[in-house]
């Protein structure tokens, strides 16, 4: 459902970004605040029958949020990055909280390469999002364990190829994503493989 009578959206925005990208040790850390006014969003109202019902509204809202990574290159061939995100989002004048604001996340990636043998490693936690909107329920947090090895190729003096393996999710970690509008009926994918080739010339 919506309305024929949404005003337009504006928006009032602050960043600040910290970066070093040379040396071994880098990083780049940012911070912004964004203040809207009719800010648009898909509300969340009662059940219908066995449908959730979704009202297109207009609402002044603020949101705050910070991410960041490091990264620690310890040989040119090997290194380990930590990495997190995070967003508040309010409706303004004490109307609660934006539906379907990720939680935040937290994790870990080493990666590294050995002559044509390559291999990453990601860990990463979601936490809990209990700073819900009406009609919402509760998500809670998850583990995920992700892995990629691969081995290139050559084929020429300019072209390539590479062979791939991904696994996701290799703890097999009942989890759900709390953006999306069926996350209750639909939870993210359990352990699963990915082979793949890619080539370049």
């Amino acid at each position: 459902m919506g309305t024929a009578t949404l005003g337009k959206e504006t928006a009032k925005s602050v960043d600040l970004t910290f970066r070093k990208t040379s040396g071994a040790t880098t990083f780049t850390i940012g911070a912004y605040h964004q203040d809207f006014d009719n800010y648009i969003f898909a509300d969340t109202l009662d059940r219908f029958e066995d449908f959730r019902l979704i009202r297109y509204t207009a609402a002044d809202a603020r949101f705050t949020g910070i991410d960041g990574e490091v990264r620690q290159q310890f040989t040119p061939d090997f290194g380990v990055s930590v990495f997190g995100d995070y967003v508040r989002a309010k409706l303004k004048r004490g109307l609660g909280n934006l539906p379907r604001i990720p939680a935040g996340r937290l994790g870990a990636r080493a990666d590294g390469r050995w002559g044509p043998l390559s291999a990453d490693l990601e860990y990463y936690h979601v936490f809990e999002q209990g700073k819900i909107a009406a009609f919402e329920m509760r998500t809670p947090n998850y583990d995920m364990l992700n892995a990629t090895l691969a081995y290139k190729l050559e084929l020429g003096p300019k072209a390539h190829a590479e062979l791939y393996v991904r696994a996701s999710n290799l703890t097999n970690e009942l989890a759900y994503n709390h953006a999306s509008f069926i996350k209750d009926a639909s939870p993210l994918r359990g352990r699963n493989f990915v082979f793949g080739l890619r080539t370049g010339f």
